[in-house]
């Protein structure tokens, strides 16, 4: 009898998600295409950058068909403010972006939202369900 894969077990080198998640840290993912698991608001996920030849820890933070808006320093869906307990530190109240989503775009974006040169939504735009890889489903000792 066959067993199961569980997943891969990815190794973290950026930093787009502290504190949550710090270089080095390791965590197993479940690819999506080879499981049933949907994309779900706040799941930790990789994915492939839209733009470069590389893949990317990110949380997903807007689901199909929502309005998704950073403004005042808050994240907001279709106008409600969603609280985002893993962030550490607030968002400029500066920050201005807004996304209407398609049938199968997301919004993803790292929880150190502040640290130069990170790369998310805010300078790509939504995701195509496409260049979503796999959830993590747990960080490995």
């Amino acid at each position: 009898m066959a067993g199961k894969r569980l997943g891969t077990i990815y190794t973290f080198t950026n930093i787009s998600m502290v504190p949550t998640f710090i270089p080095g840290d390791r965590a197993l993912v479940k690819y999506f295409k080879t499981s049933s698991t949907r994309p779900a608001r706040f799941d930790v996920i990789i994915l492939r950058h839209p733009k470069a030849e590389r893949e990317d820890l990110k949380r997903i933070v807007g689901l199909p068909g929502e309005m998704v808006e950073i403004k005042r320093g808050n994240l907001m869906i279709d106008g409600g403010i969603i609280p985002e307990q893993y962030v550490t530190k607030e968002m400029p109240v500066d920050w201005s972006y807004q996304w209407i989503l398609g049938a199968e775009e997301y919004i993803v974006l790292g929880d150190n939202r502040s640290a130069p040169g990170i790369t998310d939504s805010r300078s790509y735009g939504p995701v195509h369900s496409d260049f979503l890889v796999g959830l993590v489903t747990r960080r490995i000792s």
